[in-house]
């Protein structure tokens, strides 16, 4: 296991707290889709990096184009909801 692989491991664990704290603390909902996002780009780089550590360098490509994909669905999908929800309550703040 070499250390960018390790770099990348603990990287990724930072970014997934970072976005769970975002999710958990906050009360706007754009902020919490962006820490979703956040959670989903973390979880592509842990698994490059854990590929990488194990010798495995074309395994995730597959994987990461179709997590690219359902992260574009979900973001004009969410936004789409977003300004449903400003369009019934008139503020963005999350209950």
């Amino acid at each position: 296991m070499n250390t960018l692989s390790l770099m990348g491991i603990t990287l990724a664990v930072v970014l997934t707290s970072v976005g769970l704290y975002g999710i958990f603390r906050s009360r706007n909902v754009i902020r919490i889709l962006l820490s979703s996002e956040i959670i989903l780009n973390s979880s592509i780089l842990f698994l490059f990096s854990a590929a990488s550590a194990l010798g495995r360098t074309y395994t995730p490509v597959l994987f990461s184009v179709f997590a690219i994909g359902m992260a574009l669905t979900e973001v004009v999908v969410a936004f789409a909801a977003i300004i449903l929800y400003y369009r019934l309550k008139g503020r963005l703040e999350v209950s």
